[in-house]
């Protein structure tokens, strides 16, 4: 009787395991959205709320599946419908690899999605530096303000 326990459990122990290991596996990155600027960044997350990035402070955010963030950039205070500048960007989250897709696909089986040689203008972001999946906000963008905006900056940095 006790070899028949001892099999038993084996098996239940066997079968848990293997369930385990068969279970998908999901995606879990941090990433950082950095702000360089002096203009105040709007990030949304699959059109979910936006999140204020003040400038040159940084915003942690968590891919959990492929999707799309937006961002806006305002000068000083508002929403996003007075945004200077729009972009928005598609990421992949597999596993843990959380990258930009961008580019065009040239290098793409040397290197693999999300590296991109100069093949597409993201400025005055920069994508996927200093790890694949951040974001830094260039510094010098206030040009795209109105002058006094770029006047109180001036003043201040």
């Amino acid at each position: 009787m006790t070899d028949v326990r001892a099999t038993t459990i084996g098996f239940i122990v066997t079968g848990l395991l293997a369930g385990l290991a068969a279970a998908p596996a999901e995606a879990g990155c941090t990433r950082k959205i950095v702000n360089k600027s002096a203009l105040t960044a709007l990030i949304s997350r699959d059109g979910g709320p936006w999140v204020t990035v003040p400038p040159h402070h940084s915003q942690s955010i968590v891919f959990s599946q492929p999707g799309k963030v937006d961002v806006a950039l305002v000068c000083g205070r508002g929403g996003p419908e007075g945004a200077v500048y729009r972009s928005s960007l598609s990421y992949s989250a597999i596993i843990d690899r959380c990258y930009y897709e961008i580019g065009n696909g040239f290098f793409e089986e040397q290197l693999g999605p999300g590296f991109a040689l100069g093949t597409e203008d993201t400025a005055p972001l920069t994508v996927n530096t200093p790890r694949q999946g951040d974001v830094v906000i260039g510094p010098r963008v206030e040009a795209r303000c109105p002058a006094e905006f770029r006047a109180a900056v001036q003043s201040r940095y």
